[in-house]
């Protein structure tokens, strides 16, 4: 309980019995939202087992509102594209990989395969007590993975 908040109780008993929580009416007593939220911030971290106070919040806000220089904001948006185009590289070598491998297996692999999944998935139906499961699990496989190899042979 000596982790609960008190503005976490007190948010939590409000709608419940509001009589019994104070409200902050008086003035000079009544703290701050922005103070609310940097205390509610400082326990979180401290709940998360880091070393935080007051300052470290209130530095952290205060270096995110400063505006960026023209400069600044072209090396951000010069990394940004960078990033990107290393991300579509490697998406791009994937496709031609995965492209290349769907050539690579051989036709009696693909035969092999169809082959045993239509002996498996006729034992299934035949033998199998849950007909409806058996019938979701052939049409689940069916459209995730032997779909892609009918389209390879097609290929």
């Amino acid at each position: 309980w000596k982790e609960v908040t008190v503005r976490c109780l007190c948010a939590a008993w409000r709608p419940l019995w509001p009589e019994c929580v104070l409200q902050r009416d008086f003035e000079g007593f009544e703290e701050s939202e922005e103070e609310a939220v940097v205390h509610e911030i400082v326990a979180l971290g401290n709940s998360m087992g880091l070393e935080v106070d007051d300052d470290d919040v209130e530095e952290l806000v205060e270096e995110h509102s400063k505006e960026l220089s023209t400069e600044e904001l072209l090396e951000l948006h010069k990394e940004e594209n960078e990033t990107l185009k290393r991300s579509l590289t490697s998406e791009e070598s994937g496709e031609e990989e995965d492209k290349e491998e769907s050539r690579i297996i051989p036709a009696k692999d693909l035969e092999d395969a169809f082959f045993c999944w239509s002996k498996l998935s006729k034992l299934a139906e035949d033998y199998h007590p849950d007909v409806g499961s058996v019938q979701k699990a052939i049409s689940v496989f069916n459209d995730n993975v032997m779909n892609y190899f009918w389209k390879v042979q097609k290929s």
